[in-house]
């Protein structure tokens, strides 16, 4: 793990004076610190191709890693650049939501082209699924996902930064342990440019990270992790990164739940995110909120190295029992099931099942 570090410290030194350097006018927030500059995404892109790129002029072996790969990379760099452009365009001038999708299907589908796929996935109990034609739907929708939901967990200070940096430092180890040298080099970097941007973007915030960041981080996250989770087969273990991505998939996965049981659009904004939920149930300050965020993201990583240690195992199923216990009582506890139990959606199939049984016992 030695060039994981080296790497991710090479990235936190580019990231960290760069994000303090920069200052930039952005437009007119939904929050009230409008003047507060979003720049993480770009010293983040930055300090993550910069950092293996040094590392490959002062070791001999990042070296070789990146001139064996360098396609690889550069696929990365060029469709995560296009994705940053999108979330910078909608830092200074709001985007419509189908424009913002469609390009980020357009990104992902380059990666896809690039060689970034999963192609048949392996299950923890073992045994595979080959996905034949869907390949490309569900690599698609696996990196659009992960995108958009970094970029909705993003709603406090200091929350997508830091989560995105325990992530990454995981499935760095993850990949590390799997062979996979330059998936792991990348993570790292990744890794320490998102710790270099954390300290301006805590409570209360000197920097944002923008629609920008989050996209950049999302997107790369969910790129490495079809690249970088191959195991000894050539088959993709998802459900490693998917647990470690819990809360992000989590949170968007029951913001399209509710908004659609509302009867609501599923891709507008609202103030009903988890990291919102613990900060209105709990009354707790907002850096207490992004520290919250921070244990809730360490117990899913935590859940994502016991499935990679006990792989192919009784463990296995031990783990993946205990993370849906988690998550439904963490979806519980925050009130989730209660609000969609009463959602103007299952209320209108409640109030016909009763007036059918009214009706029948007539």
């Amino acid at each position: 793990m030695s060039l994981e570090l080296t790497v991710a410290v090479i990235a936190f030194a580019v990231a960290a004076p760069l994000t303090w350097i920069l200052r930039l006018p952005t437009k007119a927030s939904r929050r009230l610190e409008a003047h507060v500059p979003r720049v993480g995404g770009f010293s983040i892109v930055a300090a993550f191709i910069c950092a293996p790129l040094v590392l490959a002029i002062v070791s001999t072996q990042g070296r070789e890693f990146m001139r064996e790969d360098w396609r690889e990379f550069l696929t990365l760099v060029v469709c995560g650049t296009l994705v940053f452009m999108v979330g910078a365009r909608d830092d200074f001038r709001d985007l419509n939501w189908k424009t913002k999708f469609g390009l980020q299907i357009v990104a992902a589908v380059g990666l896809y082209v690039g060689g970034y796929r999963i192609g048949e996935m392996t299950m923890p109990v073992g045994g595979k699924v080959a996905l034949g034609p869907l390949d490309a739907v569900v690599t698609v929708f696996w990196v659009v996902l992960v995108t958009n939901a970094m970029n909705l967990i993003d709603g406090r200070d200091g929350v997508a930064a830091g989560i995105s940096a325990l992530i990454a430092g995981t499935m760095a180890y993850v990949a590390w342990d799997l062979g996979h040298e330059l998936i792991a080099l990348l993570f790292g970097a990744l890794a320490g440019a998102s710790l270099g941007f954390v300290p301006f973007n805590l409570p209360k915030a000197r920097r944002w990270l923008g629609d920008s960041g989050a996209y950049f981080l999302g997107f790369t996250i969910a790129g490495l992790s079809v690249a970088g989770f191959v195991d000894s087969t050539g088959r993709v273990p998802l459900y490693i990164p998917l647990v470690a991505l819990g809360l992000p998939v989590l949170d968007a996965g029951i913001a399209f739940l509710r908004r659609f049981l509302d009867a609501r659009h599923p891709m507008l904004f609202d103030e009903d995110h988890f990291h919102d939920r613990i900060e209105r149930m709990f009354g707790l300050q907002p850096l207490h909120v992004t520290l919250a965020t921070y244990l809730i993201t360490a117990v899913f990583c935590g859940a994502a190295l016991l499935l990679h240690v006990w792989y192919k195992s009784a463990g296995s199923a031990v783990v993946g029992a205990a993370v849906l216990l988690f998550s439904l009582a963490l979806v519980a506890t925050l009130g989730y099931l209660r609000s969609m139990w009463n959602s103007v959606r299952v209320l209108e199939l409640r109030g016909r099942k009763q007036a059918s049984a009214e009706s029948g016992t007539q």
